[in-house]
């Protein structure tokens, strides 16, 4: 399975690293080529992803007020999400309320929401985000640019499957650079003590490789455990709102099916056909277009465990370099964290198109970003790359089956409503 060769490709990147000097320069000089090849990608990837999905999204034909409320339903939702990592983050890793760094809470918020919205009209990615919106209006105008365009998302696609054959190769590079971050971090830091992050009786740091493979299994453990606590509280709530909905029929015939190719290929995509499929044998009373729109664009709608990952491995690596960061400050990113979670591609290592802004929008030091971008996109392979997209594609099914008990009693009191104001004849 692919987390088991990723968590020993990355031992033995760590192990041949500390033998073999050449090993760890070449996997620093690999890994920083990374970092500008990534910097440069990112908003391709955003547009290329965007543009099919909007096309898609315009062509429904749905009544308008019905996909407004799906759609707001699922954004709510999508901010749960997001306030939860925060809350998750805050805890584990024990930060601060305000920040250390400034003169209180309103100037760092002011300071945040500057640079947030300095960002958000600027960074590539934004760029990228906004391009899309508006060739997706031309597009549908224009259909070979849309074919063009669906078929380069589905390369994509196919190249994130692809992708999922080398992640062991990139995890035993990351584990050589890994060897020799700890003197990098020194220099950094001029010479001064790496931060460690408590949790707990245990801690993150990075004053030594092993230290870090420490740190990724216990970010692991904090990703997978605050993923399978939002889905057992989605899970309660539809209990509580449908008294019928049997739990044991839903890990049984559904959850157990599916969560596994999940948990092993790290790739909502790869296991949507598989996800369709069962959600319309276990629950057929959910409506086709409910179903083709909620689980099968449920990598671009319903990513609330990528949201739930992406502050937690902000906050890991964030303290793992040794940069302080608030809970003030983690809750003022949530609006990037929001927006950058529609353009995500559903694929292997999806989280790395966080990592630049996040960095920038937490005043990472640019010394430093350079290493938090690194262990930021090291951190989401793997294990939680699996919880990610395992909490991603089930709850796509239990959304649309709230969202099904949602409609059915709007309907229900508009009928009763209508009844009332106007009686039937005798």
């Amino acid at each position: 399975m692919l987390p088991v060769a990723t968590l020993l490709a990355l031992a033995l990147g760590l192990l041949v690293s500390g033998r073999d000097t050449g090993v760890a320069r070449w996997s620093t000089r690999a890994m920083n080529g990374l970092m500008r090849w990534y910097t440069t990608l990112a908003p391709a990837v955003i547009f290329v992803v965007l543009v099919p999905t909007f096309v898609s999204l315009h062509r429904q034909g749905r009544p308008g007020r019905l996909l407004a409320y799906v759609m707001g339903w699922l954004a709510l939702k999508r901010l749960a999400a997001c306030l939860f990592g925060v809350v998750v983050t805050w805890l584990a890793f024990g930060l601060p309320l305000l920040p250390s760094h400034s003169t209180g809470a309103p100037f760092e918020a002011a300071r945040t929401l500057y640079s947030s919205s300095g960002l958000v009209l600027s960074s590539p990615c934004f760029v990228a985000l906004y391009a899309g919106i508006v060739t997706s209006f031309a597009a549908l105008r224009a259909p070979r640019v849309a074919r063009s365009l669906e078929r380069a998302a589905d390369a994509l696609e196919r190249a994130g499957g692809a992708v999922q054959c080398l992640v062991p190769l990139f995890m035993f590079g990351l584990g050589a650079y890994l060897r020799s971050l700890p003197a990098q971090l020194a220099t950094q830091t001029h010479g001064g003590p790496l931060a460690r992050a408590s949790m707990g009786s245990l801690s993150l740091g990075a004053g030594s490789a092993g230290g870090l493979m420490v740190s990724y299994l216990l970010v692991s453990g904090i990703v997978g455990a605050a993923c399978l606590g939002f889905h057992a509280a989605s899970l309660l709530r539809m209990k509580a709102a449908l008294p019928e909905f049997s739990l044991r029929d839903y890990f049984v015939n559904y959850w157990l099916k599916v969560y596994p190719l999940l948990w092993a290929s790290c790739s909502e995509a790869l296991a949507t056909p598989l996800n369709l499929h069962l959600v319309r044998k276990c629950y057929p009373a959910v409506p086709q277009e409910l179903r083709l729109f909620v689980v099968g664009l449920g990598g671009w709608l319903n990513v609330n465990g990528t949201l739930i990952c992406a502050f937690v491995m902000a906050g890991a690596a964030a303290r793992v370099v040794g940069h302080q960061i608030s809970l003030l400050e983690l809750t003022l990113v949530v609006p990037i964290v929001f927006l950058l979670g529609y353009v995500v591609p559903g694929v292997p290592g999806e989280l790395a198109l966080f990592a630049a802004p996040l960095g920038e929008a937490l005043h990472i030091p640019a010394h430093l970003r350079p290493s938090f971008i690194a262990l930021y996109i090291g951190f989401n392979f793997g294990l939680p790359d699996s919880f990610r997209s395992g909490q991603n594609s089930t709850d796509s099914c239990v959304s649309a089956l709230q969202l099904l008990g949602r409609l059915t009693r709007r309907r229900a009191r508009g009928a009763g409503a209508s009844g009332t104001a106007r009686p039937a004849s005798p």
